[in-house]
C-alpha cells in the first residue's frame, strides 16, 4: 500500500517536472537541480526516497525471513538511513542558495541579455544583474550603454520594449530595471563586457 501511494505520488511529481522543464526548454534533470521551486524538488526527492527506502526495508526483511539473519535487517535500516541523510543533506544546501541571492542559469541570463542588446536604441549591453526572488519571480537589471544620439523618449520606450519583451516570453521575470550607463573608456559594441560574476567580484575586493 505504502509503495503505490508513494509511486502514485512520484508519477505526479515527474510529470510536474517534465512539463516544468519543457516550458524553460531545459532537461528534467537540469531542471531540478537549478529550479527554485524548492516545493517540487522537496516531494520529488523525498517521493524518490521513500520508494528505494521500501525496496531495502523488503529486500532487508525478506533475507532476514529466507537466511534466520537478522544482520540483512539491520543493513537494510543503515542504507535507509544514509539515504534520509543524502536528502536531508540536499533540499537545505539548495534553499540555502536561494537565501543569498541566486542568478538564473547560464542559458537563461544569455537569452535575456540577447533580447535587451535586440533593442533598436542599445550599443551594448555593459552588465546583466539576474536574481531569483522566489520560484515565479525573477529580477532583472541590465546595465545598458545606448546610442549616442537616443534621445530620453527613446530611452523610457526601450525600458518599456525591454519589460514587454521579457515579460512575455518568459512570465517570472516580475522586475525589469534598466539603467543607462556610459560605454567604459577604450571599449566598443564589440567589446568585452562585465559578467555578473565579475561585477561581483569587483563590489567584494574594490577597484585594482
Amino acid at each position: 500500500m505504502s509503495f503505490v501511494i508513494e509511486s502514485i505520488s512520484l508519477t505526479r511529481a515527474v510529470r510536474q517536472v517534465r512539463n516544468e522543464s519543457r516550458r524553460w526548454r531545459t532537461s528534467p534533470r537540469r531542471f531540478l537541480r537549478l529550479t527554485a521551486d524548492t516545493t517540487v524538488k522537496a516531494v520529488f526527492l523525498e517521493d524518490s526516497a521513500a520508494l528505494v527506502g521500501l525496496l531495502l526495508a523488503a529486500v532487508g526483511l525478506g533475507l532476514s525471513h529466507l537466511t534466520g539473519d537478522e544482520l540483512w535487517d539491520g543493513l537494510a535500516s543503515i542504507g535507509i538511513g544514509l539515504l534520509l541523510l543524502v536528502v536531508a543533506t540536499v533540499l537545505p544546501s539548495s534553499n540555502l542558495s536561494l537565501l543569498v541571492g541566486r542568478s538564473v542559469p547560464d542559458r537563461l541570463h544569455r537569452e535575456i541579455e540577447r533580447e535587451q542588446a535586440g533593442l533598436p536604441t542599445v550599443a551594448r549591453v555593459d552588465t546583466l544583474m539576474t536574481m531569483l526572488l522566489g520560484p515565479e519571480e525573477i529580477l532583472v537589471a541590465p546595465k545598458v550603454d545606448f546610442h549616442d544620439q537616443a534621445t530620453g523618449a527613446d530611452i523610457e520606450a526601450a525600458a518599456d520594449e525591454a519589460e514587454r519583451r521579457l515579460t512575455d516570453r518568459y512570465p517570472e521575470i516580475r522586475f525589469v530595471f534598466l539603467d543607462p550607463t556610459r560605454a567604459m573608456p577604450g571599449t566598443d559594441g564589440g567589446g568585452p563586457r562585465h559578467t555578473q560574476d565579475q561585477e561581483q567580484d569587483h563590489r567584494r575586493t574594490g577597484p585594482a
